[in-house]
């Protein structure tokens, strides 16, 4: 009997690279939804830190504004406390859409992974298809191998 061949290898090969480019684009987009989150963390962390001080934030002047304009007075803070606020509300408008980006990902991965198993069960259905066949003809060819030597032996007899 012939080697076992499946057809659909090359639709399987297909299948695991599309796989593989789903899991990219999804550790892809995990990382810019982590990134995002963390940046909209640090951002709230500086704005609690400014309203609870009067001289304003240490921790993020050096990221977001210089010391000078901080400082300045009461009004300035309150306007760069707004100002954080607003970056704070387009932060989480970013985490959203990060997020949202993530989860596709996560569905286009688990659509591509379904569909990889499906023909990897198929090829092993029909790799066992193809075992059992394999077995059927060895045991007919012993059968009749044995036959053939069974009526040998009975005509050397007579």
């Amino acid at each position: 009997m012939q080697k076992f061949q499946f057809r659909l290898e090359p639709v399987l090969k297909q299948r695991n690279t599309k796989e593989c480019e789903a899991l990219l684009k999804q550790s892809q987009a995990e990382k810019l939804y982590r990134e995002r989150l963390a940046v909209q963390v640090q951002a709230e962390k500086c704005l609690n830190e400014c309203a609870a001080t009067t001289s304003g934030c240490q921790s993020c002047s050096k990221q977001t504004a210089p010391p000078e304009q901080i400082q300045v007075g009461s009004w300035q803070q309150l306007m760069y406390q707004e100002n954080l606020k607003l970056k704070i509300n387009q932060q989480k408008q970013q985490v959203q859409l990060a997020q949202q980006q993530f989860h596709q990902a996560c569905q286009v991965t688990t659509e591509a992974r379904q569909q990889r198993m499906v023909l990897e069960k198929l090829k092993e259905g029909q790799l066992q298809t193809h075992l059992c066949q394999a077995r059927v003809l060895e045991e007919k060819n012993i059968d009749e191998l044995a036959t053939g030597m069974y009526n040998y032996q009975c005509r050397l007899k007579k």
